[in-house]
Formats: structure tokens, C-alpha cells, sequence
């Protein structure tokens, strides 16, 4: 359980332009393990408020979740709210001007007798709910797990079905070639199958399949990933998507790569490298981060990123440097 408070302050060389931008939040976590006699039950919830609108409550974001992690049954839920013009300054907001709720139970059962194979199955439905500020649907999708069996080896296969529901509330670009108008109302349905090997292997797989409607027509989704670890203290995943989209608007392919290699020099001290390309903003992207424990609660951070876009147009200069910055961060916990 903890209590946290968060300030942000951002200015620019032009104070007359942009002022200095201001965040304040607060944040808390309660959990008990003894909820019901020997049950886990976790409960937390943020408040945050910048100072880029005289709406305070436009400006404003709040939140909490309460949550139930316990064998057999795991479920809880939550609410979040965003202003529509809530603007942190440092750092960033996904999507403003919303409300969310997330309510989700599963089900996972072991065996009355010890299987020679299966450790746990079960099912369950997750929900991300999403209404805009006067409360008209805006996304709702509500996953449900057909089935998952974990096996003792690690391994574990898993089956979904997901409902969908979109509302757009501006033109949406989902490619250089189709625009999908605002106010359109789209009701689908997609279906998945997964596997995942055990990632203490040397070499894991994660091979998953993903299809059925998609806004006004259909997507296929195929996706691999790649977990080796050639030895301890050295982890590389590799993760590879591609989706093939028919829309009555148009047709187009998308494809994703990823690799992160994750190095641990010592229990305190690690460097992680993620690389990235996409084939429909052509850009490639690269971060590094070292991580140093000085001890537990107290850590030194060295991040740096650069991104370049593979320029077609200019068949001499294939990848052209968008930007590059680094930051660095350092985190004191005092333990009283």
C-alpha cells in the first residue's frame, strides 16, 4: 500500500507565447491479503490537475480501480475520466475527453486430481468501455475468453471472441488511401487463437491469429514472436505482425516488427535496447535505456531515442533522422 504525490512543470523560452505549465496529482494504493479471512483484494485511485485551461474541470483527470486477484476466481473493475483538455505538459495522455469502465472476471480451475499435464483452465470476459463526456457510446469491446488451459510445462493455448463497438467522432485516416467520415457507427466481431510456449526455453514462440470484421469490412491479423535467451542475463524477443484489411473504401497491408534485447550485467544493473519499424509511418525507431539499482527503491536511469523515416522519395538518403534526445532520470524512495 502506498500514498503518492506527483508536480510537473514545463516552461518554454517564450514565456509571452506559452507560460509555464503546471501538473499536480495525487495517487493511492490499498491492498490487504486478508480480505475474507486469507483473500487478496487491491484498491487504488489518482486525481490529476494542469493548468492549461481555465476549466478546471476540463483540465482534469481522475480515476479508480478496485481489484480481486485470487485462485479460482480473479474479477474487479474501474472508472477513469479524462477533460477534454487535459494536457500534462511533460509526458503524455492517450485520448482526452472520455470516460472509462473496465469491469472483467475470469474463471481458472485446477484439476481435482493432479493432471499429468494441465495446471489450470478456465474463462472469463474483460470490457473496455468507452463514453465520451456526455455519456453517448463512443468504443465498447467485450472480450471473451471461450477458453485458456495452462499446462505445467509453461505452455498455455488461449481462445477469444471479441464484440465490437465504434462511434468516430472525427474522420479517421486508418491508411495514406482510406478515410473512414466522423459520425459513422461500425458493430463487429473478431476471433483469436494464441499459443505461448514457456519463456524459460531457450527458445519461446508466441504465434497467435486474429480475424473477422473490422469497421465496415474485415481484418486478418498474423503474429509471431521470438523469445531467445542464448544465455542468463541475455534475453532477445523478436515480435513480428501482419495484417491484411478489405474495406469496402479500399484495401491495404500492414506490417510491424520489433526487436528488444534485454541485457543484465548484474542484479542492479541492466541495458535494454528496443528497436522498431512499421510499414505505414516508414519509420524506424530505437530507444536504450540502462537502468542502475543503487539499491532497492533508489535507481538511475539513461534513456536515450532516435527515430528516422525511411524517405522514399529521396532514393539517396533511404532513412532521414526525424529526431534524437536523451534523459536522464533519478528515483530516491526513503523507507520509514
Amino acid at each position: 500500500s502506498y500514498v503518492g504525490a506527483l508536480y510537473t512543470g514545463r516552461a518554454t523560452r517564450g514565456q509571452s507565447a506559452l507560460g509555464t505549465r503546471h501538473t499536480i496529482g495525487l495517487d493511492a494504493r490499498l491492498a490487504t491479503r486478508s480480505f475474507i479471512g486469507s483473500k487478496n483484494l487491491e484498491a487504488s485511485a489518482f486525481w490529476m490537475q494542469a493548468t492549461n485551461s481555465d476549466s478546471l474541470g476540463d483540465s482534469r483527470a481522475f480515476g479508480g480501480w478496485l481489484w480481486y486477484p485470487n485462485d479460482i476466481w480473479e474479477g474487479g473493475g474501474g472508472f477513469q475520466q479524462v477533460g477534454a483538455r487535459f494536457d500534462p505538459a511533460v509526458g503524455f495522455t492517450p485520448r482526452r475527453g472520455f470516460r472509462h469502465y473496465n469491469p472483467t472476471v475470469f474463471y481458472m480451475r485446477r484439476p481435482a486430481a493432479r493432471h499429468p499435464k494441465v495446471r489450470r483452465y478456465g474463462w472469463g470476459v474483460a470490457t473496455d468501455l468507452f463514453t465520451d463526456l456526455n455519456n453517448e457510446w463512443v468504443t465498447r469491446e467485450i472480450d471473451v475468453r471461450l477458453g485458456r488451459v495452462e499446462f505445467h510445462s509453461g505452455d498455455n493455448i488461449e481462445l477469444n471472441v471479441t464484440p465490437s463497438y465504434e462511434r468516430l467522432q472525427r474522420d479517421f485516416a486508418i491508411s495514406s488511401s482510406v478515410t473512414l467520415p466522423a459520425g459513422r457507427e461500425y458493430s463487429f466481431t473478431r476471433y483469436q487463437a494464441s499459443l505461448s510456449t514457456a519463456n524459460q526455453r531457450v527458445v519461446a514462440l508466441r504465434p497467435s491469429i486474429e480475424w473477422g470484421g473490422f469497421f465496415s469490412g474485415d481484418r486478418t491479423e498474423y503474429s509471431l514472436g521470438v523469445d531467445v535467451r542464448p544465455r542468463p542475463g541475455v534475453r532477445v524477443n523478436t515480435t513480428y505482425e501482419y495484417n491484411r484489411v478489405t474495406l469496402p473504401e479500399g484495401r491495404f497491408d500492414t506490417r510491424l516488427i520489433r526487436v528488444v534485447a534485454d541485457t543484465q550485467f548484474s542484479p542492479f544493473m541492466y541495458l535494454v535496447n528496443n528497436v522498431q519499424y512499421d510499414s505505414v509511418s516508414r519509420g524506424l525507431g530505437w530507444q536504450s535505456r540502462y537502468r542502475w539499482i543503487v539499491r532497492p527503491g533508489t535507481d538511475v536511469f539513461l534513456v536515450y531515442t532516435h527515430n528516422w523515416v525511411d524517405d522514399h522519395l529521396d532514393p539517396n538518403q533511404r532513412f532521414r533522422t526525424l529526431d534524437r534526445r536523451g534523459a536522464a532520470k533519478v528515483v530516491y524512495t526513503k523507507r520509514f
